[in-house]
């Protein structure tokens, strides 16, 4: 469990330059703490504590989660369209659609899109008037986990990274990589986290946007999973449409053998 307390603007950066961390953000003694921004909560509807896909990302750029623009939360976005085809989200995909900027001279860092395989959209075109508000968190007395295995503080010298290519993933990211370009959607991240307790509208969002695209990803994942020889063999036909019934047919084939065997058993 996690508590925190609303802390003033002066007190986490130098007035004349918000990049800038003041000595006092880093406590010299007591309990260790982390910043966030009210708007990263609220609007943005980040949760804490962190997931283990969260941590993972924030270690891996090595930037603190008030570091990170409130507009590169796109990865709430992602934990839902992942959270929606029934897989852990992967650091590793994550960064084959986007690579990891700063802002300027700032300390800010950001997640950019790739051009031609743009996978979701900025949670806002114009982020204004967010930096006022923030809290100081800290772990409750009897869980001192929860601010484990991620960076708390601002960091000078957070790593920028360009894109993953596909030949520095694993076989199964690669495949979810090439499953995920393929649709040629680009995700709205706002509906998407609008959306994101609401299983009917979600249902309706993929729905409406990928028919038989959406089916095409999860009958690729169960089938490189299930029966990556077959898998090869499907990938050679040429007709996409073809493709997609062969495959939902499979599955569902496969399903009905599993489930009569544990039947009969």
């Amino acid at each position: 469990m996690l508590s925190a307390a609303p802390m003033t603007r002066t007190s986490l950066f130098v007035p004349a330059d918000l990049g800038t961390c003041l000595r006092g953000c880093r406590p010299r003694k007591g309990d260790p703490f982390f910043f966030m921004y009210q708007t990263v909560l609220k609007c943005v509807g980040v949760r804490l504590p962190f997931t283990p896909f969260e941590r993972e990302l924030l270690t891996e750029i090595n930037t603190a989660s008030a570091q990170l623009h409130p507009n590169s939360w796109v990865v709430r976005g992602f934990k839902i369209l992942y959270g929606y085809l029934g897989i852990l989200p992967s650091v590793d995909v994550f960064l084959h659609f986007f690579e990891v900027k700063k802002q300027g001279k700032s300390f800010w860092v950001s997640f950019s899109g790739i051009v031609g395989r743009i996978l979701l959209s900025l949670f806002k075109n114009s982020y204004k008037n967010w930096k006022g508000k923030f809290f100081r968190v800290c772990c409750a007395k009897h869980d001192h986990t929860a601010l484990d295995d991620f960076p708390l503080y601002w960091t000078e010298h957070p790593k920028l990274l360009r894109a993953k290519a596909l030949d520095e993933l694993s076989p199964a990211d690669k495949e979810v990589c090439k499953a995920l370009a393929g649709l040629g959607i680009v995700f709205d991240t706002l509906k998407l986290i609008a959306s994101e307790y609401n299983a009917h509208s979600l249902t309706t969002y993929f729905g409406r946007e990928t028919p038989l695209s959406l089916s095409f990803v999860i009958c690729t994942l169960l089938l490189n999973v299930c029966s990556p020889g077959l898998f090869h063999l499907f990938s050679i036909v040429p007709c996409d449409l073809c493709l997609i019934h062969l495959r939902v047919l499979w599955v569902c084939i496969t399903a009905l053998a599993l489930t009569s065997a544990i039947w009969f058993i």
